[in-house]
């Protein structure tokens, strides 16, 4: 783990005083205190897996792995430690990883429900210990910023996020999950979630609580994606073929996906990731077969699995060398980040989806602390932490709305939060020589168009000086 150095820090700046302008009012704000935090000391250990190289719900999907082959074994005896994910893991008691620094060594196991996915090698050994009895003497004001303070506020935010982590779709400090969603163009969905992070304050730690929302590949049958993918009104649409244009645009898009096959039953829904398209269709696409007789993909599903494919006219996708699946058997994992930047328009939707009043806001930040149930939570038990259930309440003051001049003969003070136009001159009118709308949308006519120029015109008239 990376440590600061001392020229990266920098003490904390004291307040010099409280304003006094305005209305005095309390507020609610999604910060929750925490009553308790850890007096003992931490150990600091480094985990490695190998091979190198798996990704981030791969070692995280390890670590449960092992943690569950290793219940009631000497080594974790009942303690639980918590995974940062990537390297560090931190433990409330001492683990015993031999009598020198080359650690202890075990073999995990990975499992993909009832599926083997191999087996990787387990590196523990100790780093440091970390005095969390330190922490406190700097939000009491005793202690200056340390590196050992910094690292005891990472073991706060590794330990509220390993719960989440574990059983939830994760996107940095954030956590998703499925039930509250909404579609989005171009085979996407947005997720509602959850932000927390660990925040030091004035004599004690808090919790900060927020929603947050991303965009994740939608769920459920692949074929089903293809069409919005291609901006296309449904299947029907693609049965003379696909461009190969689409084809590699759609390539990239879907490389990397995980999909599930569903035509062999639901104990073997055995999960692949898409390499590539073939170019051709699944009743065109050709194999040598088990005999080595060459036949179509679309006649070996026929004969080997009696599916009778519906979508023939579709390309197959290529999970590795000579495998190839229908589309029409896949069905996309839940919970999978785009590759690729959200658009302008779903990012227009996204904002309606997670707009919300500030009542509406706070009962969800409430709902999204009752999911992450810190009170239950058996690794903040052991750590010795414990967040009080209720919004901090601050004190704050509604300050006077500022004045805005459009011209030097209206000056007036905005009314519910809004400087409105309506009714005022501008400052320094200009004069358009020429000007021009287009019309992108087929389903509007022109006589909306027209009424919207002639709206538009006056308006421009009406906010010119009258001197003009």
């Amino acid at each position: 783990m990376a440590q600061a150095s001392n020229r990266d820090l920098t003490e904390l700046i004291m307040r010099p005083n409280t304003g006094t302008v305005g209305k005095q009012v309390r507020v609610r704000s999604n910060f929750f205190g925490m009553t308790s935090i850890p007096i003992k000391d931490v150990q600091h250990l480094n985990i490695q897996f190998l091979p190198e190289g798996t990704s981030l719900p791969v070692r995280r999907n390890l670590w449960q792995c092992f943690e569950d082959s290793l219940k009631g074994r000497a080594f974790l005896n009942k303690i639980k430690p918590v995974f940062e994910g990537r390297a560090n893991l931190f433990s409330p008691k001492p683990l015993e990883c031999g009598n020198d620094n080359l650690g202890i060594s075990f073999e995990v196991n990975l499992q993909h429900g009832n599926r083997s996915g191999g087996v990787f090698k387990s590196k523990i050994k100790p780093v440091c210990v970390i005095n969390m009895s330190e922490l406190q003497l700097l939000l009491d004001g005793k202690s200056g910023i340390i590196n050992n303070c910094l690292t005891a506020i990472m073991v706060l935010d590794v330990l509220f996020r390993h719960v989440p982590s574990m059983q939830y779709s994760t996107v940095g400090r954030s956590f998703f999950t499925p039930q509250d969603k909404c579609p989005l163009p171009n085979g996407a969905e947005v997720w509602q979630g959850f932000h927390q992070s660990a925040r030091p304050t004035k004599g004690k730690m808090m919790v900060n609580v927020d929603v947050s929302a991303t965009a994740f590949y939608e769920s459920g049958p692949l074929h089903e994606m293809l069409p919005k993918l291609l901006d296309r009104r449904s299947l029907d649409d693609l049965r003379r073929g696909i461009p190969d244009r689409e084809r590699i645009k759609v390539e990239k898009i879907l490389k990397n996906l995980k999909i599930v096959v569903v035509h062999r039953g639901a104990e073997k829904r055995l999960k692949y990731k898409i390499n590539k398209l073939t170019p051709t269709s699944a009743e065109n696409t050709v194999f040598k077969d088990d005999t080595g007789n060459e036949v179509t993909v679309a006649q070996h599903f026929q004969n080997t699995y009696n599916r009778h494919l519906a979508f023939p006219f579709l390309p197959c996708i290529v999970v590795k060398k000579n495998t190839f699946l229908p589309m029409e058997v896949c069905e996309v994992v839940s919970g999978q980040c785009p590759v690729e930047t959200p658009s302008d328009y779903q990012k227009g939707e996204m904002i309606k989806f997670t707009w919300n009043t500030p009542n509406v806001r706070a009962n969800l930040i409430n709902q999204g602390f009752n999911v992450l149930d810190y009170k239950d939570d058996p690794y903040n038990q052991q750590f010795g932490v414990s967040v009080k259930p209720d919004m901090t309440m601050v004190n704050a003051r509604v300050l006077p709305a500022p004045k805005i001049s459009y011209h030097a003969s209206a000056s007036f003070t905005p009314v519910g939060g809004t400087w409105s136009l309506r009714g005022k001159k501008v400052a320094n009118g200009a004069t358009l020589e020429s000007w021009s709308v287009v019309n992108f949308a087929s389903s509007i006519n022109d006589g909306s168009v027209r009424f919207f120029i002639r709206e538009l015109g006056q308006m421009f008239i009406d906010k010119d000086l009258e001197s003009h």
